[in-house]
């Protein structure tokens, strides 16, 4: 059969306006009714439409069945694009197989003149860069960035490269760069009708602004991602905008918020069957149980972390399912369990502690580890880019050291942003102008009851982990 050109324009545009499933759904049907040609450009844009759906192991699958060895140069170019983008969203590969497959594309494109597509292979080519800390490939992606940005090519490729440039500027902690390139792309995305590009810059844009301190447009652009990712349906999406919404909310110690978000994607979490996802998710549940002082489904999500880590293999994920587990300990009052536990996610580390997403964590744990075996708080670490991370650092600090005055408390205070404190009363530390806990009264609890609001009106006492394990 020859495939009608207008089924293959139905299923471009199905995926273009965020609609992936109708585009699949069309093309299996197609390809089970009719006898179609291994080398047909439907079974290249039914793969398109899988990766776009999420479904990354059949997008494989559909380009091992297409034979595109008489394609167009675009069309391979698209090929090469669809097999990089499945294989690092479903971690099918570690990431050297990955950033081979993304400069196989990026090659590709370029001698095709695809810039659509080179753009998006550089975007998977920049967050390897960010997995792996390699600060020479980061480099190369933004250079390319720029120069399509700088381009008279189309207002689609303009943004998409914006988004890159706006993902390093958060990386590079310049904040404000991020805010404005990323504005300017999210613009541009929503008049073209990219929904899935559009959910991805608004992410971004919501980390920048939770970066500068400012939540009221943090908690606006999360909001915003996660109605683009309800609207494509794609589950890894949905997941991902529900945790940095629920963090959020944790920061901002409205602790029942932030549990509902996260009820929401545990039923799916568990069928995603991504290790990175795993990892990410299992390590923020675990954070919020601890404060809210369940430490028996603190302990699942924290077995759930590791797990997730050993099948990733990003040392990023070794460090950070080490964070969970010493941060289990000490909240369970083992400290003596918690400090190996750090002296090795310090070894995996090693200088690279700024490039961790949870760079703030990491610093605040190494100071208490230093303040326990050490007395002091170590050596002077870098100023963290971002207010909130940073001031879960200066919180212990002076937690510890009893700063006369106590004016980083009273910033947190001032700002609303008493999730950080509620994390260093649960892992045992005892800020002096805060009262103390009562008998068996959770960290949460205790933020409730000394700084009230409407917003911890109610204390959940669970997740509802355990229930869907």
């Amino acid at each position: 059969m020859s495939c009608p050109r207008c089924v293959l324009e139905a299923g471009e545009a199905a995926i273009a306006r965020g609609a992936p499933q109708e585009a699949e759904h069309v093309l299996t049907r197609i390809l089970r009714a009719y006898a179609v040609a291994p080398g047909s450009r439907l079974r290249l844009i039914l793969a398109q439409a899988l990766v776009s759906a999420g479904q990354y192991q059949r997008a494989l699958d559909a380009l091992a069945e297409w034979q595109g060895d008489a394609a167009s140069a675009i069309d391979r170019a698209l090929a090469a694009l669809l097999r990089a983008d499945a294989l690092h969203r479903a971690r099918l590969s570690g990431n050297a197989g990955v950033l081979a497959a993304a400069q196989d594309a990026i090659a590709l494109a370029q001698r095709a003149n695809a810039t659509p597509f080179l753009v998006r292979a550089n975007y998977i080519r920049l967050e390897i860069g960010v997995d792996e800390a390699d600060l020479a490939t980061r480099a190369d992606a933004e250079a390319l960035a720029a120069e399509v940005a700088a381009s008279d090519t189309t207002p689609e490729c303009i943004a998409l490269a914006n988004v890159t440039l706006g993902q390093s500027a958060l990386q590079r902690g310049d904040l404000s760069q991020g805010v404005e390139r990323l504005t300017a792309a999210a613009r541009m995305l929503e008049s073209l009708g990219l929904l899935a590009e559009l959910r991805r810059a608004q992410g971004l844009l919501g980390l920048c602004y939770r970066g500068l301190g400012k939540v009221e447009d943090a908690i606006r652009a999360f909001q915003e991602t996660l109605v683009l990712a309800e609207r494509t349906g794609q589950t890894g999406s949905i997941i991902h905008s529900c945790i940095i919404l629920a963090n959020l909310y944790h920061d901002l110690a409205w602790f029942a918020a932030a549990v509902d978000c996260f009820h929401e994607i545990l039923g799916p979490l568990q069928a995603l069957s991504s290790p990175r996802a795993m990892v990410e998710a299992s390590c923020d549940l675990a954070r919020l149980d601890v404060v809210i002082g369940n430490m028996a489904e603190a302990a699942v999500a924290v077995e759930q972390c590791e797990e997730g880590a050993r099948r990733s293999g990003l040392w990023r994920h070794r460090v950070t399912a080490c964070m969970a587990r010493a941060e289990l300990h000490l909240c369970n009052g083992q400290p003596d369990l918690a400090w190996p536990v750090l002296e090795e996610a310090a070894r995996v580390t090693g200088d690279r502690g700024h490039l961790l997403p949870d760079a703030g964590r990491y610093q605040r744990l190494h100071h208490q580890l230093c303040w326990a075996t050490r007395g002091d708080v170590g050596r002077p670490s870098a100023e963290s880019h971002s207010l909130i991370d940073g001031l879960e650092v200066r919180l212990f600090d002076e937690a510890v050291q009893a700063a006369p005055g106590a004016p980083v408390l009273a910033q947190a205070v001032t700002m609303g942003l008493l999730g950080p404190l509620a994390r260093l009363v649960a892992s045992g530390v005892e800020h002096p102008a805060v009262p103390p806990r009562l008998a068996g009264e959770s960290a949460a609890r205790l933020i409730a009851r000394v700084y009230p609001h409407a917003q911890r009106a109610t204390i959940p006492s669970s997740i509802g982990l355990v229930a869907t394990t």
